[in-house]
């Protein structure tokens, strides 16, 4: 069995590294695990959606110009690396690359692609490997993290590791099975419920997102990230989370919607289909105020993807909180990094928005457990 670079032991031949919170149980009952005791988790200062994915407008070699997503095959060969094949998949390119060696290794990370440049490393991805020594040099690669840059000279796409030279990329053929699903499309507005004898989790996918509730026992959590499927895996990468989850969940979802984990377990899952209205994220930027029980509240929603939260009674302050914020479908996220009552400041919170109107506001039916609880109703400010 193999030790996850000195984070945790996975119950099955697959190891796992965890940016977010490392976890205290061998416990495979759950795919997506659990810190339970505080003082052995390892709280993150960053997520994927934290991470800068991109770089400033880069130089490139003459006659060539900076690869776009369009530039990509969903799967390509990069060639030899550490003595054996490696591979880039680009899924549905709606944020998740992944680097595979197959059957043995794959880092897992969520990127802009900005300016043709696919950053990796723990700010922004994830691992796995299985017991195979040749995934210790994948390994060693991601840990140290760095860049990949890409270019197309002529009609050919191009790519360099780190300022390296520039190697041709090559289009890579991946057998599909009818009994396992290989497009990640097919799970937009597809809700799974699923459970074994330990578990029970319901996933709603929504474009690129998703949102995982789950219960073990007498515990239920949540958590909600990007996801994709590439080379026939379910990629799931959490970024909002109201306790503490592994930063990578990876398995396969069979053709009649059952989902078998990379982890060993299984789970035997309903479908059913949704439909929800997408609030376009800009259209959420903006500040947002609120009253209730005497309490002036004011919401900032920023183009960043931070924002802040502050609740004034008169020339007091009630509360002040503030971190990180994303739209999946019309679920509004937030994660809070900073709060005026630590103890008493939920660590995510998610809630759907409803009757959304640009012009006056929205309601937000939201599962805020914070003392004291944010409001609902949200409008524009009103100035004389």
């Amino acid at each position: 069995m193999k030790k996850s670079f000195g984070l945790a032991i996975w119950p099955a031949a697959v190891a796992a590294t965890m940016m977010f919170a490392a976890c205290g149980s061998d416990d495979n009952s759950s795919n997506v695990e659990r810190a339970e005791d505080s003082s052995s988790s390892v709280e993150a200062t960053s997520s994927s959606a934290e991470a800068s994915s991109s770089s400033e407008k880069r130089d490139v070699p003459a006659g060539t110009r900076a690869a776009t997503l369009d530039d990509l095959q969903k799967n390509m060969s990069l060639g030899k690396m550490f003595g054996t094949d490696i591979y880039l998949a680009t899924g549905a390119k709606l944020g998740v690359f992944s680097l595979w060696i197959p059957d043995t290794a794959w880092i897992v990370v969520h990127s802009e692609f900005k300016d043709g440049v696919l950053e990796y490393g723990k700010s922004n991805g994830s691992i796995m490997t299985t017991n195979a020594d040749v995934a210790d040099s994948l390994a060693a690669f991601f840990e140290k993290g760095g860049k990949i840059e890409f270019v197309v000279k002529g009609e050919k796409l191009q790519y360099s590791i780190n300022g390296g030279d520039y190697a041709d990329v090559e289009k890579a053929d991946v057998k599909t099975s009818s009994n396992w699903l290989s497009d990640g499309t097919k799970l937009q507005g597809v809700r799974l419920a699923c459970k074994n004898e330990d578990s029970k989790q319901t996933y709603s996918f929504y474009k690129g997102r998703y949102v995982v509730e789950e219960s073990i026992k007498d515990s239920s959590f949540w958590s909600a990230g990007y996801y994709d499927i590439q080379r026939s895996h379910l990629l799931m990468t959490p970024v909002f989370f109201d306790v503490s989850a592994y930063s990578l969940v990876s398995g396969q979802v069979s053709s009649d919607f059952n989902l078998s984990m990379d982890t060993g377990a299984e789970f035997k899952c309903e479908k059913t289909t949704f439909k929800f209205d997408e609030v376009e994220r800009d259209s959420l930027v903006n500040e947002w105020v609120a009253d209730a029980d005497g309490v002036d509240w004011t919401m900032s929603l920023k183009k960043s993807g931070d924002y802040a939260l502050d609740a004034t009674k008169g020339k007091n302050p009630e509360d002040v909180r503030s971190g990180k914020w994303d739209v999946y479908g019309d679920i509004l996220l937030l994660k809070n990094t900073s709060c005026q009552s630590p103890s008493k400041c939920a660590k995510s919170v998610k809630g759907a928005v409803e009757g959304f109107d640009p012009q006056k506001g929205f309601t937000y039916k939201h599962d805020d457990g914070s003392t004291p609880a944010m409001p609902k109703d949200w409008t524009l400010p009103q100035y004389e």
